[in-house]
């Protein structure tokens, strides 16, 4: 009699357990459902239902037990460290609201080493980056838009032009597009005018130089050519001057002076092209 109550007592309780173990099918969808509520942030929910699987393992296929034994952990983490996660990410929000965005960027590059992110808090995060990385960029360009105008302002025009080609145009907010382009037609027309004020200049110089060279040599060098021509070491006083001239030429006589008498008595005259500068003796 004593066995047969125990036998009972025993049906009953595996028939209560297997009564609480789900069906494949039931855990399949489960599994679904926990998944979901991983995916959307609802990591307590997830937490709950993941529990209520502990006593249907033995019912699950490979395949199963496998996602069950991947949840697990993971809920388990973002219950517990996802508070911590969203407070770290809304300080690094908060730098980007203030423009912070070097700041920001390393306090997200710190969130990432320190925590394993689970999906809700991994969505946010990639938000954040995008929004200091794109801060940085702009911050960047709006660096490097006053650098062309600094070396605009200095006259290297050619300078601020490769710089300025330098620039990511892809993504400029409306202020920055506005000094792009003004700096961009700025320094095109300085350039421009810069080149033709060249131009000019040289065009003066070349039109000097062929007029000074159609006048030739002056009277003055005309004689210091001739003086050139003598050996001056011996320390005799010698002295030149131009007593006529042609087009083509100077003529010149030169004396040297007698110290006994103080006097200049006549050395010789000379020729000199006026645009050679060569030296004949006449």
């Amino acid at each position: 009699m004593k066995r047969k109550t125990l036998f009972i007592i025993l049906a009953a309780l595996v028939l209560s357990l297997t009564s609480c173990a789900m069906s494949t099918d039931e855990i399949a969808t489960y599994l679904t459902s926990i998944d979901s509520s991983y995916q959307n942030g609802a990591y307590e929910q997830a937490q709950t239902e993941i529990e209520k699987l502990n006593k249907s393992t033995k019912n699950m296929t490979e395949e199963q037990k496998s996602k069950y034994e991947e949840l697990q952990p993971l809920i388990e983490y973002a219950v517990q460290k996802s508070g911590e996660i969203n407070n770290a990410l809304n300080d690094a929000q908060g730098l980007c609201d203030q423009k912070m965005y070097y700041e920001a960027s390393q306090a997200l590059d710190k969130i990432s080493t320190d925590y394993k992110l689970p999906p809700t808090e991994q969505k946010k995060f990639d938000e954040e980056k995008t929004t200091a990385e794109n801060g940085i960029k702009s911050v960047k360009i709006t660096d490097a838009l006053k650098n062309v105008e600094t070396i605009y302002n200095g006259g290297d025009y050619d300078k601020a032009t490769e710089e300025l080609s330098k620039i990511d145009t892809s993504n400029l907010t409306d202020a920055q597009s506005q000094k792009y382009q003004s700096l961009q037609t700025n320094i095109a027309n300085a350039k421009a005018a810069a080149e033709k004020a060249a131009a000019e200049k040289a065009a003066a110089e070349k039109a000097a130089a062929e007029a000074k060279a159609k006048q030739g040599i002056s009277q003055s060098q005309a004689e210091n050519l001739v003086l050139n021509t003598f050996d001056r070491s011996d320390g005799v006083e010698l002295k030149c001057s131009v007593y006529d001239q042609s087009s083509s030429c100077y003529y010149v006589r030169v004396f040297w002076h007698n110290d006994y008498t103080d006097r200049y008595n006549l050395v010789g005259d000379y020729i000199v092209d006026r645009f050679t500068g060569a030296v004949t003796k006449n």
